[in-house]
């Protein structure tokens, strides 16, 4: 019960959130993404290799104490513990060039619009001073 109210209030305060900000959050977020992609492919070309990570989850046995009526509180319990490994992996530094110089094209056309929207956003919901 526990585990599904505090999403349930975590999604009740965002809700509670100043009209004008979720829409400049809107109106940016897909140029934030593209940005982190640029970033992202920037420091691949910079490196010279790409880095996959993978996650796991690993289970880990330990003492627990509570509902052990026989053996004095104590009993095994089992706890999920999820575990990222980084991998170095090679790239085509050619692909990577054309892939970056496509997401900052791509970046131009998203701080127009953005700003487009942002101004659009500002119609909206103008600032009471």
């Amino acid at each position: 019960m526990v585990r599904f109210l505090i999403p349930v209030s975590i999604l009740a305060l965002a809700a509670c959130s100043d009209p004008k900000t979720v829409c400049q959050q809107e109106a940016t977020k897909d140029l934030g993404i593209v940005q982190a992609l640029i970033a992202d492919t920037q420091a691949t070309i910079d490196r010279g290799y790409a880095i996959q990570t993978k996650e796991r989850t690993v289970i880990y046995t330990d003492f627990c104490f509570g509902t052990g009526l026989h053996n004095g509180g104590f009993r095994f319990c089992n706890r999920a513990q999820p575990v990222v490994s980084r991998t170095p992996v090679a790239v085509d530094l050619n692909d990577e060039r054309r892939k970056l110089r496509s997401l900052k094209q791509k970046e131009s056309e998203l701080k127009k619009r953005s700003l487009t929207a942002l101004q659009q956003c500002e119609q909206a919901y103008p600032s009471q001073e």
